[in-house]
């Protein structure tokens, strides 16, 4: 028995629109990138909503309630983080099914791919932030000493009730950086202690000023998704290469920002680059760069880029992955090259397993027979971490090779 999907919340539906990005098909033997320059398809939530994963799962608080809300996991950082997130809780889930009398969707290798990128680039945005709270922060941190807002507050910076047309806080971050100099010369010269923030601190405050600014007139301020190849090109025009590298290529003087703790929302990173600015600008003038300018869009396309540099993992090991298949226990019931298993496919030969989108698929679809297979055997459901199940993805790929002849013997 199926239960019938509940209805989405006309709320919950705009808030999803802002997260999708869609997913194209796959270039060879690698799934759909997380981000593309055409977001209006909607593959992803689409496979999420025809699916009917919202029946136990939220986004941002909008759903269902009895598994975790996919919008605020802390495991999703990488395709086969998410990947291994969904394989380690499947026996959990497959109860829960069981109980809520949910049907059991089977996906493609498409389909899975789509909802990956998904649910990874739904962490990306960020929640709403509490006006009230960026009320007070607005006079703690001293903006309101130079920033006008709904017709309060200091004349020595710009009035700032035109960012209530934005329509991504990007743009309120891309601002905040691009006057950031100017501002801190003003301070100084005021005697006025430049803020910092943490936490929500940035998110609460943007909310405060959409929400307070009277400017209506004039056309709404648009980003749209970043798209990483942009990002990339950006990165690079922009001279921030120069001092900082992505996955161990650029520079030094900086932090690796393509690495697991810079993954994070929007407005957190546009806090970082606020608070670590002074430095920043240090260092760009020691070698004599001059701080690049950014528009919101230019912005979003460079946190894109930073934030899929881990979407695929790139140091797979597929020795280490063969070693994985065994130590794991997946030769109790499959196979490679006849050795193992006759419970299940042999590997070598298994068309599903030829792609990582393929295998996550499988794994899947095939999760009750395993699940069932299991508890007959007695043994514990095998847990995996990401890099393990890219590494037993990169040896399953191996096995399409055939293998080396041996040394004819003498």
């Amino acid at each position: 028995m199926t239960r019938r999907k509940a209805p989405v919340p006309s709320a919950a539906l705009a808030l999803i629109v802002l997260l999708a990005v869609v997913a194209f098909p796959a270039r060879g033997q690698q799934p759909p990138q997380p981000f593309a320059p055409d977001w209006a398809m909607l593959e992803g939530w689409k496979v999420f909503s025809a699916k009917g994963c919202g029946q136990c799962h939220a986004l941002r608080g909008y759903g269902g309630k009895i598994g975790p809300d996919l919008g605020r996991i802390e495991t999703g950082k990488s395709f086969f983080e998410l990947g291994a997130a969904m394989w380690n809780h499947l026996p959990r889930m497959g109860a829960r099914m069981r109980e809520a009398r949910v049907e059991r969707a089977t996906l493609t290798p498409l389909e899975l791919s789509n909802l990956i990128a998904f649910l990874f680039t739904a962490q990306y945005y960020d929640e709403v932030g509490d006006a009230a709270t960026g009320e007070k922060l607005f006079a703690a941190k001293g903006c309101v000493q130079c920033h006008a807002l709904g017709g309060a507050g200091g004349r020595v910076g710009p009035v700032l009730d035109p960012l209530g047309r934005a329509n991504s806080p990007v743009l309120v971050a891309a601002a905040m950086w691009n006057h950031g100099p100017q501002m801190a010369e003003v301070m100084k010269a005021k005697g006025i202690a430049r803020p910092t923030f943490e936490g929500k601190e940035l998110l609460d405050l943007i909310a405060y000023i959409v929400g307070t600014a009277k400017d209506s007139a004039g056309e709404t301020q648009q980003v749209v998704p970043g798209t990483p190849e942009r990002g990339q090109k950006l990165f690079a025009d922009k001279k921030c290469v120069v001092c900082h590298s992505v996955g161990g290529k650029g520079g030094k003087v900086g932090p690796d920002l393509g690495r697991h703790g810079h993954h994070i929302s929007l407005t957190q990173f546009a806090a970082r680059m606020w608070n670590h600015a002074p430095a920043m600008a240090a260092k760009m003038k020691e070698r004599g760069i001059e701080a690049p300018k950014l528009s919101g869009q230019e912005m979003a396309d460079i946190l894109a880029y930073l934030y899929a540099s881990h979407y695929f993992e790139t140091a797979a090991n597929p020795k280490r992955g063969g070693d994985l298949v065994q130590e794991k226990g997946c030769l109790g019931c499959h196979s490679v090259r006849g050795k193992g298993g006759k419970v299940a496919a042999d590997f070598a030969t298994s068309k599903v397993a030829r792609t990582a989108a393929g295998l996550l698929a499988g794994m899947w679809n095939h999760s009750r027979l395993m699940e069932a297979e299991v508890q007959k055997q007695q043994v514990s459901w095998p847990v995996l971490t990401g890099q393990e199940l890219g590494d037993i993805a990169a040896y399953f790929v191996s096995l399409a090779k055939p293998p080396a002849p041996k040394p004819a013997p003498r």
